[in-house]
């Protein structure tokens, strides 16, 4: 959907139908094939015209119920012959409201026109589904909050009506936090959970550590297998849980990534020290990779976050400030503060990996007795400026978990304002023990 981010609605519902057409263009000779082109032949064409028709403009009378402006289009001569004998719609059409200048025929909004060619684009797909003895058809969208949320349901409730009742399954593949496939309205539109469609997480993030380990070593040794070589071999043991810490999880693209970073690391230091060509990757190599992952997230950030960004940023921004000033890798939030304005930014920079979900869990102390808080982990690629005196807790091993119900790691958006109003009340000569530059001089020494 990327290449369909600049694109107004209705323009950008169009363009993906007619990808979606193109995509099941069928080659061969057998009639059921002819048949399936012919129709695209005459769809696409259509579907093109009602793409590019520029707006009308049309002003409409000054009544209570029916003024304003109008954006519609006219489909003329060959095009709207051809709308006309696909869409059984050969009557002339005008708009409903009283205008005062002549109305044109076929002069409508573009999505009524979208939505009379519906059956015909909804019988081809189903035809394509049969072909070559198939008995459905998979339609896949890839980053699809790349479309602009506020018509995301608008462009879900379209594709909804042509696929659905068929062998036609729709799989939308988006970033939770920054996708709206509902809008509630009379009449309501998109595509509603659990009804018309189901959530399925990809996601298996450090909550999971150990099955994301198990599928990542899986998957690097299947790649080594040429080799002969296994991934024990290659790394030691707190390099491969390191290795795991880093990429945030079982996304296999941003591990590879890091394991090359970390054995040029490794190779790089072999030269410059002068030792033998054979070693093996350690943390610190790994810890060094990490770094150079940092100008790429915050790349994606700009990306893919588009309009948001400057405020994902921000947020981020502090809570690392917060972290650092705890001399920690982890931050805790209430668990209902999560639907809050600044708690739906955690969630989407969770979503786009700058944050990493571990378990939930209520703090040790008698003030949040009885109450949820979520702990994250900050990135590590955000915080290898510096080094320091202590590694991440190992919250995968037992008993280990038990250490990240901190009171004091819980984080508000206005902590720096408590902080001040608490060394207020410290005696003068007592000493700063948690100092942004402490934290700073001693963070992420492995």
């Amino acid at each position: 959907m990327e290449q369909h981010k600049s694109r107004d609605y209705p323009d950008v519902l169009i363009e993906i139908v007619i990808d979606i057409l193109r995509a099941i263009k069928p080659t061969g000779w057998g009639s059921a094939k002819r048949k399936v082109r012919r129709d695209l032949r005459r769809i696409i064409p259509v579907l093109q015209a009602l793409r590019d028709a520029g707006p009308e403009v049309t002003e409409t009378t000054e009544n209570a119920s029916t003024s304003g402006r109008e954006m519609l289009v006219t489909l003329t001569g060959g095009i709207a012959l051809k709308y006309a004998q696909i869409s059984g719609n050969a009557m002339a059409t005008t708009s409903r409201h009283l205008r005062k200048s002549l109305v044109t025929t076929r002069t409508r909004r573009k999505e009524d026109f979208l939505r009379d060619l519906a059956p015909q684009i909804s019988g081809t797909l189903e035809a394509a589904a049969s072909l070559d003895g198939r008995e459905s058809l998979l339609v896949v969208l890839d980053d699809f909050y790349f479309i602009a949320r506020n018509t995301q349901p608008l462009v879900l409730d379209h594709l909804h009506g042509i696929t659905k009742r068929s062998r036609v399954w729709l799989k939308i593949g988006s970033v939770l936090s920054r996708t709206q496939s509902y809008a509630d309205g009379d009449p309501p539109l998109g595509m509603q959970p659990p009804h018309d469609l189901q959530h399925l997480s990809l996601d298996v993030g450090l909550a999971d550590f150990a099955t994301a380990k198990t599928f990542l070593e899986d998957v690097t040794n299947g790649v080594l297998a040429p080799t002969s070589l296994r991934l024990r071999e290659v790394l030691t043991e707190t390099a491969r849980e390191r290795a795991v810490l880093v990429a945030g999880g079982a996304v296999a693209r941003d591990y590879f990534d890091l394991l090359i970073a970390a054995a040029d690391a490794g190779w790089e230091e072999t030269q410059r020290k002068g030792l033998t060509d054979s070693f093996k990757i350690s943390a610190e190599h790994v810890q060094a990779a990490a770094g150079l992952r940092l100008q790429r997230k915050q790349n994606d950030l700009r990306n893919d976050a588009g309009r948001d960004a400057p405020k994902l940023d921000e947020r981020f921004q502090d809570i690392v400030k917060f972290v650092l000033d705890r001399e920690t890798f982890f931050f805790l939030i209430q668990r209902d503060q999560l639907d809050s304005d600044w708690g739906r930014e955690i969630v989407q920079l969770e979503d786009l990996r700058f944050v990493h979900r571990i378990m939930t869990a209520r703090p040790n102390t008698k003030t949040w007795r009885g109450i949820d808080t979520v702990v994250f982990m900050v990135d590590i690629a955000a915080l290898v400026q510096k080094r320091a005196r202590r590694a991440p807790i190992e919250f995968w091993k037992p008993g280990k978990s038990d250490e990240l119900r901190r009171a004091e790691w819980v984080y508000t958006p206005n902590w720096t304002t408590t902080e001040t109003i608490k060394h207020a009340k410290t005696p003068p000569n007592t000493p700063k023990t948690n100092s942004v530059d402490q934290a700073l001089d001693g963070l992420l020494d492995i």
